[in-house]
């Protein structure tokens, strides 16, 4: 019996084979190495993943599902199933270093993005489906309606590519938007140089806060630190103004203009006006 999709988990199963080889040829699998594999479905990618050698662990949070992909368990020794949800999963207690190949689901893909990119040393690669929305943000530049949080927090320690858009008939039943395939390749080191991380991603997302607002207002609001022995940037909006303009950054500008080098050297000044060079 076919399985009924749920729409609430965002299912919509890759078929098509082409697609299919391709993800696998972009994952470059060497035999007997771990994979995760985020949103198994029914499995269509697990047997990809198997054939070529790889060691599956397959997370898989449909209720429904989860006899088949048991019997599959049984059939290949090579896949191990965790019946959960992708976002609460201890992550810890697998592999210390694995590949992330996936059809996320399109709902929580951004969520899933934003946690498991930060786990660079588990996932030096990433080969994803993803609604093509979401991968053209990945790749984004500077400028754009695509550009944002997103693409500078992942841009932070992978490099993006777009590989392949997919059409929505490549799946059952089709989803209603197009879909891509990214890859996500680890950095060898941050794409820029910042002190604090945090703070960092702090500055671009209050910088984003509200697209139509230039970058001023939106860091207006912002308590940049709770700054000791130094005035409060978010109520001297002299000090933030002056701190803009010695970054070389025009205070009438939005987010969407600046790059990842220029939100760093804001949050370097910021750091150091501090006293935290």
């Amino acid at each position: 019996m076919a399985h009924r999709r749920r729409p609430k988990l965002g299912q919509h199963f890759l078929h098509e084979k082409r697609y299919l080889s391709q993800i696998i040829d972009l994952a470059d699998i060497v035999p007997d190495e771990n994979v995760l594999e985020i949103g198994v479905g029914e499995g269509a990618l697990t047997r990809r993943l198997l054939d070529a050698g790889a060691i599956v662990h397959g997370i898989e949070i449909d209720d429904a599902l989860i006899p088949t992909l048991q019997k599959m368990e049984d059939e290949y020794e090579g896949f191990h199933l965790i019946h959960g949800d992708a976002l609460e999963i201890d992550y810890a207690a697998l592999p210390k270093k694995m590949k992330l190949v996936a059809n996320l689901p399109y709902q929580v893909a951004s969520a899933i993005l934003s946690q498991l990119t930060e786990k660079i040393e588990q996932f030096p690669l990433m080969v994803l489906m993803v609604q093509r929305e979401v991968g053209e943000r990945l790749c984004a530049a500077p400028g754009g309606k695509d550009y944002g949080s997103l693409t500078l927090w992942v841009g932070y320690r992978y490099k993006a590519r777009l590989c392949q858009v997919v059409p929505p008939g490549a799946f059952q039943p089709p989803p209603k938007v197009d879909s891509a395939i990214i890859c996500l390749e680890a950095r060898e080191e941050p794409q820029v140089k910042v002190g604090d991380e945090n703070l960092y991603f702090r500055i671009i997302q209050a910088g984003f806060t509200h697209r139509r607002k230039t970058l001023f207002n939106n860091l207006k609001a912002l308590n940049l630190y709770e700054l000791k022995d130094t005035k409060n940037l978010s109520s001297n909006p002299e000090v933030l103004q002056d701190l803009l303009q010695r970054a070389g950054i025009d205070p009438g500008r939005r987010a969407e203009t600046l790059d990842a080098y220029e939100f760093a050297r804001i949050a370097r000044d910021v750091e150091s006006l501090a006293g935290n060079k």
